[in-house]
């Protein structure tokens, strides 16, 4: 019996000490999982930390092909896009600061002008030939200031970002007609001829303002750019998706290696001489467009610009002469 209690003793204690070390192991696991996880913790606030701080700290080892390994990779070139976007932001920011204050300026000598020129022609004793004079100065004076006014709408809209559209069933004939009309003054100044050529009447929904706006940018262009006598002609012509918009002068042209740069903010081109401009015109043109589901392009030419902007066209089903259904062919 003696040796048979001896054998349950020694069983007894064998199973004590191997769950005595079953129970360590887990509780140091437990702890070591603990750490593990502490840490990990640890390296993924210092990870956020770099997100927030736009920094490219390496906290998981690249030699490791790891989940966090991974995702630092993406958040690393998540932060690499956003601080390049940033800095981008802040220079335009700064540009678009820098112009204002310039146009700002420059609004003084105009409105001097105007001021003192204008109190000139009370004298009663002043010659036809001073008074013709003045009258010029005061003339130039106003179509600087309208220049700067101008300039200074653009840079406010351009700084907002923001270009709401009001899009609705119109005659895009009637809303190219609405911006001839803007710049048919200035046409008429250096006795250029505006031609309308209305190849196809068509109705699709648009921003009947910022699509005038659009292709008032590019006839200002035209103008500015083309010589007295010249000519711009502008056709409307309709396809089965879009309806297309050219417009063309005879003018000073374009350079081909300069069409990739001319939407750009705040570029001009390097013929435009001594031509007023601040070079957001055409970026503006390409907003409003964009916006709309359309595109610009530039068509090469030896002498003078061609330019052709792109708007999806409408299905419009009739039915007693009223309108039944709308579809965008771009969502069919």
């Amino acid at each position: 019996m003696g040796g048979f209690e001896f054998e349950k003793i020694n069983i007894s204690l064998g199973l004590l000490i191997f769950s005595l070390f079953i129970i360590s192991m887990i509780f140091i696991q437990e702890r070591l999982y603990k750490n593990y996880m502490e840490d990990i913790f640890i390296d993924l606030s210092d990870m956020l930390g770099t997100i927030i701080d736009m920094k490219n700290k390496v906290v998981f080892s690249t030699m490791d092909d790891t989940i966090f390994s991974k995702l630092q990779y993406q958040t690393i070139k998540l932060t690499n896009i956003l601080t390049e976007k940033n800095k981008r932001i802040e220079n335009d920011r700064n540009e678009i600061k820098s112009l204002i204050s310039d146009i700002a300026h420059q609004l003084k000598t105009p409105i001097t002008n105007l001021k003192m020129y204008g109190e000139f022609l009370q004298d009663e004793s002043l010659s036809n030939e001073e008074r013709k004079e003045f009258n010029e100065i005061i003339m130039m004076s106003l179509d600087r200031l309208s220049f700067l006014v101008e300039s200074m709408i653009k840079m406010s809209r351009l700084e907002s970002g923001v270009i709401n559209l009001i899009p609705q069933l119109n005659d895009l004939n009637g809303t190219v007609l609405l911006a001839i009309s803007q710049v048919q003054k200035k046409a008429r100044n250096k006795n250029i001829h505006i031609k309308l050529e209305n190849i196809d009447k068509v109705e699709t929904i648009h921003d009947i303002n910022w699509t005038a706006e659009a292709v008032f940018n590019i006839l200002e262009n035209a103008v500015k750019y083309t010589p007295e006598n010249g000519n711009i002609e502008v056709v409307v012509r309709s396809y089965e998706m879009f309806v297309r918009i050219d417009i063309e002068d005879n003018g000073i042209g374009i350079d081909e290696e300069e069409i990739p740069k001319l939407f750009s903010r705040f570029y001009r081109g390097k013929n435009v001489g001594d031509v007023e401009g601040i070079g957001i015109g055409l970026y503006l043109t390409r907003e409003i467009v964009s916006k709309q589901g359309g595109y610009i392009k530039i068509n090469h030419k030896k002498v003078g610009s061609s330019f052709s902007m792109f708007l999806p066209i409408n299905k419009i089903e009739y039915m007693d002469d009223k309108v039944i259904s709308i579809s965008d062919d771009k969502q069919n």
